[in-house]
C-alpha cells in the first residue's frame, strides 16, 4: 500500500488459518466482543516485528476504537438479529485489514476511502497484498533462519478467488521475452488444469 515499510512477512500457517476461519458456520454470526477477542489474538500472534509499542497499530482493537472506524465507513455495520446484534466473516476481514492498513501507517481518511463498496473478495486480496509467505517458521529465537537451510520467502497474489500466483522472493525481475514465455506457460497450467 506504501512504500515506506518493510514488507509483511507471515508463516503459511496464518493464510491456513483465515481460509479455516472463512470456512466455518458464520450464519448466527458472533458478537462484538468474539469477534474484537479473534482479531486481537490473529494479530499478536502474527503482527510483524517491526511495529514499536508506540505505534497505533500495537494496540488492540477495542469495542471503541472498533465502532470508531465503523463511524467512517471503514466497517459494515452489524446484523441485526432479533433485539441482538451480530458479526459475520466480512466483518473480520474488515477488521484485519484495518489494522494491516494502520501497520503500513494508512491514515484513517484514506482507509475509509480504500476500505469503501468493496466485494469480501476484495478485502482477501487487498489483505494480503504486498505480504510474502514464509515456508516455514522462524527459529526458537524467533529469528528467522539464514544460510542454505533458510526458509524461502514467497510472495502471494490472489488473481481472482480461488486462483493465486506464489512468487519467490528472491526471484529476480524477467527479461520481456522471459515474461512473454511465463505467461505462455501459466495459460497452458490453467487451461489444463480447469
Amino acid at each position: 500500500m506504501t512504500a515506506n515499510h518493510p514488507t509483511i512477512r507471515i508463516p503459511a500457517a496464518a493464510i491456513r488459518e483465515l481460509e479455516q476461519v472463512e470456512q466455518w458456520d458464520w450464519s448466527e454470526g458472533i458478537s462484538l466482543t468474539d469477534l474484537l477477542e479473534w482479531i486481537n489474538a490473529v494479530v499478536a500472534r502474527f503482527r510483524p516485528d517491526e511495529i514499536g509499542a508506540d505505534s497505533r497499530a500495537s494496540h488492540e482493537f477495542s469495542p471503541r476504537t472498533f465502532r470508531h472506524y465503523q463511524t467512517l465507513g471503514c466497517i459494515d455495520a452489524p446484523e441485526r438479529v432479533g433485539k441482538q446484534v451480530v458479526y459475520r466473516f466480512r466483518h473480520y476481514l474488515q477488521g484485519l485489514l484495518i489494522r494491516k492498513l494502520l501497520w503500513e501507517r494508512v491514515p484513517s481518511e484514506k482507509i475509509a476511502t480504500l476500505m469503501a463498496w468493496r466485494s469480501t473478495a476484495d478485502y482477501k486480496n487487498l489483505l494480503f497484498e504486498g505480504i510474502q509467505i514464509i515456508a516455514r517458521p522462524p527459529n526458537a529465537s524467533g529469528a528467522t533462519a539464514s544460510g542454505p537451510h533458510a526458509p524461502e520467502a514467497w510472495k502471494r497474489i490472489v488473481v481472482v478467488p480461488g486462483v493465486e500466483l506464489h512468487l519467490r522472493g528472491d526471484l529476480p525481475k524477467p527479461k520481456p521475452a522471459e515474461l512473454k514465455q511465463w505467461l505462455s506457460l501459466l495459460e497452458t497450467a490453467l487451461r489444463k488444469n480447469l
